[in-house]
């Protein structure tokens, strides 16, 4: 029976209202650190600043085009930057110094806090737990960091929260819609991170077999099979279907399905110039402790738990849902890592994060898991222990975190050297060497050189591969010719017949297509036309080095 009009809408309004203001909440403090690490220190990560300066190239480049955004990483993080990017006329630092992608990981990492939030209230979680493990989870150091650094890992964690929420919601319910809902944010999970497609294909065995098992699901064989079928696709496609039109799309515009694979800026091309890491075990094994210490313990009490309620079998099913969603992405990370197509980030564990707060919900879930109202009681004792509990686990993590960020340059490399150095300031102490803040300074200076030059459409050649941040500080960002350029193959060929007037070249290793070609510059065997300009060195050991040499128009005589 629906319920009236007047009731149903005070009935919604406080969930609305307070999903709202933590998704809000979390939001300001987000936009706030990302303000000071971004704008004030110069900290943005390099893939952060990479996608802003390739979404700002749709529109600036000399030869603009949707193909800018480029097709070895995934879509999405790209065009949702797009339309904003034109701000950088009355902004300048949206993009110069990446603050754009900053504030796209706020606003993801904002709405996993919501969803947090929203999972909980699905689970009839009390109050005072409820507070505490969104609280908890919202100002864990590397949720944090990763919601103010401009990094995907914040739309990954979102869409996954996101799509385990519609999971348990169809576990609890079968509710085919959300299960649609979770297909989804599957789907979108993958245009944001390539690891989403593993959780898909994990998910898809769970929902087959949960809803093969299901009590209520159709009688006979054939029937039954059709059940399964719809449900895996409905959780599955999305996903499927993200990956065949990304893929079709790359194989069209560059020849190629699987750019993270085959391009020289792919993954396996960065691990190989990289030379060969060492490899261990311990590595992945003291990062995921440090980000989730407790995880293990924590499992075999949710799987107790379930064990104990009368509704055994959908209760285990539950605590498959994040196992299976979170627990997949990490065993991913951990294989390609072992295997040597991997580097060894403390990043890409993350994921443990929110698969602890799923199996804490879980826990913490009351036993009559049923929608509807349900009656006031005075569980007042249970409501502190849920709270203590939720300290506990989720507090034990954002401290061996947070020691890890602020202690361990090698393990936790690319926090340790932009969190500690915060930390270092904002306390008045003096920041540990070597610092990554600032160390975009010198690909500034190159900018502003260029910018001085005062040059003509497409005539100052540079792989955006390695000139991505020169590239978003100029103020003229078309009077450079790009990778994605039509035009910059011939034109790295033979600059002078193609009206090129500066080139540039990194001097600090990693992958340049101009540097490839043009090794020979300042030496008797190069070219007579390429005369040097002067070079911009580091400003931090983080930093490029650039020398910039001048085109003549007709060869110089040997």
């Amino acid at each position: 029976m629906a319920l009236p009009r007047g009731r149903r809408i005070r009935g919604l309004r406080p969930r609305l209202s307070s999903t709202s203001g933590w998704f809000l909440g979390a939001l300001a403090i987000y936009v706030a650190i990302g303000a000071a690490l971004v704008l004030v220190h110069d900290g943005v990560m390099e893939d952060a600043l990479a996608r802003v300066s390739a979404a700002s190239s749709v529109w600036s480049s000399s030869d603009p085009k949707l193909a800018a955004i480029g097709y070895v990483w995934t879509p999405l993080p790209v065009l949702v930057m797009v339309p904003f990017t034109p701000l950088r006329a009355v902004w300048p630092e949206l993009v110069s110094r990446g603050y754009l992608a900053a504030l796209l990981s706020a606003v993801a990492m904002a709405a996993a806090v919501a969803s947090t939030w929203g999972l909980l209230g699905d689970l009839r979680v009390r109050p005072l737990p409820r507070s505490v493990v969104t609280v908890l989870f919202a100002l864990s150091p590397m949720v944090v960091f990763y919601a103010s650094n401009g990094m995907t890992e914040a739309l990954l964690v979102a869409l996954l929260l996101a799509a385990a929420r519609g999971l348990l919601d169809w576990v609890r319910s079968g509710n085919p819609i959300a299960l649609v809902a979770a297909g989804l944010f599957l789907g979108l999970g993958y245009l944001a991170r390539y690891e989403a497609l593993v959780a898909a294909a994990a998910l898809a065995v769970l929902v087959a077999v949960i809803s093969a098992m299901r009590p209520g699901t159709l009688r006979g064989p054939a029937r039954r099979r059709d059940a399964v079928v719809v449900d895996v696709l409905l959780a599955a496609g999305p996903t499927a279907v993200a990956f065949i039109l990304w893929a079709l799309i790359s194989w069209l515009v560059v020849g190629s399905p699987f750019e993270q694979f085959t391009s020289a800026y792919g993954n396996a091309a960065l691990l190989a110039d990289a030379g060969t890491p060492s490899v261990s075990i311990a590595t992945p094994a003291r990062q995921l402790s440090w980000l989730a210490p407790v995880l293990a313990p924590l499992l075999v009490l949710a799987v107790v738990v379930a064990l104990v309620r009368r509704d055994r079998w959908r209760s285990l099913a539950l605590v498959a849902v994040p196992v299976t969603m979170f627990g997949s992405v990490l065993a991913f990370e951990w294989a390609t890592y072992l295997t040597g197509n991997l580097f060894g980030f403390l990043r890409y564990q993350i994921t443990a994060i929110p698969l602890v707060v799923v199996l804490l919900a879980l826990v913490l879930a009351r036993r009559d898991l049923k929608r509807g109202r349900s009656r006031r009681v005075a569980d007042f004792p249970r409501a502190v222990g849920g709270g203590l509990l939720a300290v506990a686990v989720l507090g034990a993590g954002a401290v061996t975190s947070g020691s890890a960020m602020l202690d361990e340059p090698v393990d936790a490399t690319q926090e340790y050297h932009r969190v500690a150095p915060l930390v270092a300031s904002a306390l008045g102490h003096p920041a540990p060497s070597p610092s990554a803040l600032g160390m975009w300074a010198s690909d500034r200076a190159v900018a502003a050189r260029i910018d001085a030059m005062h040059l003509p459409r497409g005539s100052v050649l540079v792989d955006s591969g390695a000139g991505f941040a020169v590239v978003a500080a100029s103020h003229h960002p078309d009077s450079f010719l790009i990778t994605s350029d039509d035009g910059f193959d011939t034109a790295l060929a033979d600059p002078p017949a193609h009206g090129i007037r500066v080139v540039l070249r990194s001097e600090s290793g990693g992958v340049d297509a101009v540097r490839t070609r043009w090794s020979s510059f300042g030496t008797p065997a190069g070219p007579g036309w390429a005369h040097p300009a002067g070079g911009v060195a580091p400003a931090t050991p983080f930093s490029s080095a650039w020398s910039l040499w001048i085109v003549a128009a007709t060869p110089s005589p040997r």
